[in-house]
């Protein structure tokens, strides 16, 4: 019984030890991750949020608020619920008429461009407004200089707000080879074509952009000449969308104008 006792003594003892250790690299090894690396990864399932939204929603004209309607444009796997949160926000400053395109899965950047040319029509329709404002996140920024250019919609949009879009390409599109992602890297002919055109003339502009945003490298990508620059560091590339202070920003951007 006792040598027994003794061996159990010395199993115990060695688990213990091995759990010090085990535990005290996955601290060294967790602390050795930039700290930006992480606050996206957290941030990834705050917008869950998201998959409660209907993909598609019928244009409601509604009632005039004093504003151009306002369209919000989603990104690179994203849905229209991504701008769940901050169009309710902005709506309790008074941007009560609000639209949320959804592109669908499998749409390449030309698809996109001409579904939201289409939606910058129906919701101009609907409205009976003479221009619209446009806020964008990520690649939903690109989509819509090259909608406001191809579909000659300048004299419609009356501010672009672009957040975290790669507008010169992003090297971290490298990771995955889609042909969406390999039109989005630097060089690229897509890129090129953008970087040929200038900021659509009296479209008033507003590109964000942060050195904390890892999906947009290098993180100037995100400024475009023309625009009023606003560096937002330390946004991740998911803080635009889920931070109540990009919200505030958003609207102050519009007011601004």
């Amino acid at each position: 019984m006792k040598k027994t006792k003794s061996i159990m003594r010395k199993i115990g003892s060695a688990t213990v030890k091995t759990g010090v250790i085990v535990g005290g690299t996955i601290v060294e090894n967790y602390q050795k991750i930039d700290p930006d690396v992480i606050r996206h990864i957290l941030h990834v399932p705050l917008l869950s949020y998201s998959l409660f939204v209907s993909r598609h929603e019928k244009i409601d004209p509604g009632k005039p608020d004093g504003h151009p309607p306002l369209i919000f444009v989603h990104g690179l796997g994203g849905n229209r619920g991504n701008f769940l949160l901050m169009s309710w926000y902005l709506r309790l400053l008074g941007r009560k008429r609000s639209y949320k395109i959804h592109f669908d899965s499998g749409q390449s950047v030309q698809d996109m461009t001409a579904a939201l040319a289409r939606f910058i029509r129906d919701v101009r329709k609907a409205t009976g407004a003479g221009q619209v404002e446009i806020v964008a996140h990520s690649l939903g920024g690109l989509v819509a200089r090259l909608a406001i250019h191809k579909y000659r919609l300048a004299h419609h949009v009356k501010t672009l707000i672009t957040l975290g879009s790669p507008h010169h390409g992003t090297y971290s599109a490298r990771y995955a080879n889609t042909e969406i992602t390999r039109e989005i890297r630097p060089n690229s002919k897509l890129i090129k074509e953008l970087e040929k055109q200038p900021w659509p003339k009296g479209v008033r502009g507003v590109t964000f952009w942060s050195k904390s945003d890892l999906l947009v490298l290098p993180p100037e990508s995100a400024a475009v000449d023309g625009t009023a620059q606003v560096e937002v560091t330390p946004f991740t590339h998911y803080s635009y969308l889920i931070d109540p202070k990009s919200w505030a920003a958003v609207g102050r951007a519009l007011e601004n104008g």
